[in-house]
């Protein structure tokens, strides 16, 4: 089966249970399988003036579903565990992007992947390269893009989401 990864996120309300349920909700109503987890950080609420910080993490999760249908149930969790869209730079309670999936390349209107963000964001890609040591995307291993990138205010609060 192919191997995806998930970045989960939450910066509203109880963000460790948020994230913990969001993964209870993909493995049990979907075809997936959680492998791993990475640990689980806090950092600043990017593009929003004065948002609590939120939490992340990226899971490695092995799937049947297709990319596209993968997307939908992140989705689907995402509007079970109460994600109102208010706007795109908006605090919520969780938040689940589709990063990368098997060694695909998609650029459809609904989805892009490798995640176009991967290599701007700290807080994606130190979590990523926990769970995927040597994973290259856009032409670069995931080490050296986590090395390329500032870390700004990103706190380790715990070793992996699935012992937060």
């Amino acid at each position: 089966m192919p191997i995806a990864y998930l970045a989960l996120g939450s910066n509203l309300g109880d963000r460790f249970a948020q994230m913990r349920a969001a993964l209870v909700a993909l493995e049990s109503q979907y075809s997936l399988r959680v492998l791993a987890s990475s640990s689980v950080y806090e950092n600043r609420a990017v593009g929003m003036n004065d948002a609590d910080d939120f939490l992340n993490a990226v899971v490695s999760v092995e799937t049947e579903l297709e990319p596209e249908a993968l997307l939908d149930a992140c989705l689907s969790v995402e509007n079970q565990l109460g994600r109102v869209r208010t706007g795109v730079w908006a605090p919520r309670t969780i938040d689940l992007d589709v990063l990368a999936y098997a060694n695909r390349s998609i650029q459809t209107e609904r989805l892009q992947i490798p995640h176009p963000r991967i290599t701007e964001r700290d807080f994606v890609a130190q979590p990523l390269s926990e769970v995927a040591p040597g994973l290259v995307v856009f032409g670069k291993r995931i080490e050296a893009i986590v090395a390329a990138l500032p870390s700004v205010d990103l706190k380790r609060m715990s070793e992996s989401l699935r012992n937060a």
